[in-house]
């Protein structure tokens, strides 16, 4: 029976030091310490994968606007093209209407295309 309580009080002393160490003692063991900083480092590769995706979508759209600005120039190269054409169209056709209507002016103030008779 001595053998019995000595084993029961041994028992109550252990757990009563375990519910002070416990309740009294707000420090993190390993295993809680490796979980935050596993947190810490869960939110670090989380930045660096959106900021890596953030890279490639910004150089994808930076690739397709290079590609839209190169065609925007070569219909903007067509489109002056076309006017400067379209410019001296304009600029030759009036200089023919003006010489067709001198000329007709000329033929005009000509001797008449038929004669009529006189009467003797």
């Amino acid at each position: 029976m001595k053998k019995f309580s000595e084993i029961l009080a041994f028992a109550v002393l252990t757990v009563g030091l375990a519910a002070c160490a416990g309740s009294g003692s707000s420090s993190l063991n390993a295993g809680e310490r490796i979980s935050q900083r596993g947190d810490a480092i869960t939110q670090y590769g989380d930045d660096w994968t959106a900021g890596n995706k953030s890279v490639r979508d910004g150089e994808k759209l930076n690739a397709k606007s290079t590609d839209q600005i190169a065609d925007a120039r070569k219909k903007l190269a067509k489109a002056e093209a076309d006017q400067a054409k379209a410019q001296q169209m304009i600029a030759d056709g009036s200089a023919r209407m003006q010489r067709s209507e001198a000329e007709y002016a000329a033929t005009r103030a000509g001797p008449a295309a038929t004669s009529i008779p006189q009467p003797n």
